[in-house]
């Protein structure tokens, strides 16, 4: 609790852009005591979690501007964006659909090509659902087999293709 406690603590004072000594004489003034029993050390301890301000919440609270649940309450961890399909294929243009036009010649670096985009799918598939690749994977399916049957290429490079399907 005090390291949330903590932790909201700092980001308040942060966010006003005070130190860590302008909150303690701010604590103090707002609690009405004479000298500093709240120095800069105390507000350290607060902040790293170290101590827990029991009696002064109250008073930081009202120093910050901010009521004494917001420096209660558990911090939201931002979760980082889930990955999409994009993330795991070829950087050029990961959604364009593999191929060569009818009759054209298929070298390897097509093959090579093809060979990224099924190890982004296998990559894609660890963290994603099934019916979110589904469509992709098809559709590249249909692309590969569409560039054998209908590309030109030598034996290797069609044992290659088919090896990649």
């Amino acid at each position: 609790m005090s390291g949330n406690m903590g932790a909201n603590i700092r980001r308040e004072r942060a966010q006003r852009g005070w130190s860590q000594a302008r909150l303690a004489r701010e604590v103090c003034r707002i609690a009405g005591v004479q000298g500093e029993p709240v120095g800069r050390q105390e507000v350290s301890r607060w902040e790293t979690g170290k101590r827990t301000p029991r009696e002064w919440l109250p008073s930081i609270a009202a120093a910050l501007g901010v009521p004494v649940d917001a420096l209660t309450a558990p911090q939201a961890t931002p979760q980082p964006p889930l990955p999409t399909l994009a993330d795991y294929l070829p950087a050029d243009d990961p959604l364009a659909p593999l191929g060569a036009r009818a009759g054209r010649r298929v070298g390897m670096r097509q093959v090579d090509d093809l060979q990224q985009r099924v190890h982004g799918l296998r990559l894609a598939d660890d963290v994603s659902a099934g019916g979110d690749l589904i469509r992709p994977a098809l559709r590249e399916l249909r692309s590969a087999v569409k560039l054998y049957r209908e590309g030109g290429h030598t034996s290797e490079v069609g044992r290659e293709l088919l090896g990649r399907v």
